[in-house]
């Protein structure tokens, strides 16, 4: 298997913790560059999530719109102590962070940039909610237009 270009998707979770580390093994025996991607999702009244994006009540605008600074101080900050805690110097990485639906973002960039694999972590839902909310792992699974292994 070639393995050029691995995409990993974060969240500050154990399980994604698990597999930055698993990615970062693998790109070291196959040469691969590595992007970690870390996406803020918006899950209230006040937006609307969709495929096609983000939608808000106008009456909510500025209030999303300091959710959305506030969330992306916090994930940059989670993304940038993670990637130097794995200690992959010698790797080629970049770091992304998107807004939006984050398995919908995951697919889009791993089409958009051509990734060979996406490694992610699953964070065990209850059947409830997995029912009602769906597994974004299972989306990506099912989207991807590549491999994925999934850590748990």
């Amino acid at each position: 298997m070639n393995v050029k270009k691995i995409l990993v998707p974060v969240d500050g979770s154990e399980t994604s913790k698990n597999a930055a580390a698993q990615a970062v093994q693998l790109a070291r025996k196959c040469g691969s560059e590595i992007t970690f991607l870390i996406v803020v999702e918006l899950k209230s009244d006040i937006a609307f999530t969709h495929t096609s994006g983000t939608i808000i009540k106008d009456e909510y605008y500025s209030v999303v719109s300091t959710m959305i600074d506030l969330k992306t101080k916090r994930d940059t900050k989670t993304l940038d102590e993670l990637v130097e805690s794995l200690d992959c110097s010698d790797l080629k990485t970049e770091k992304t962070l998107l807004v939006g639906d984050a398995s919908h973002q995951i697919v889009e960039t791993a089409e958009q940039g051509k990734f060979d694999m996406i490694i992610m972590g699953h964070r065990g839902m209850n059947p409830i909610k997995r029912f009602f909310l769906g597994s974004v792992a299972k989306k990506v699974i099912e989207d991807a237009p590549c491999s994925v292994l999934v850590i748990k």
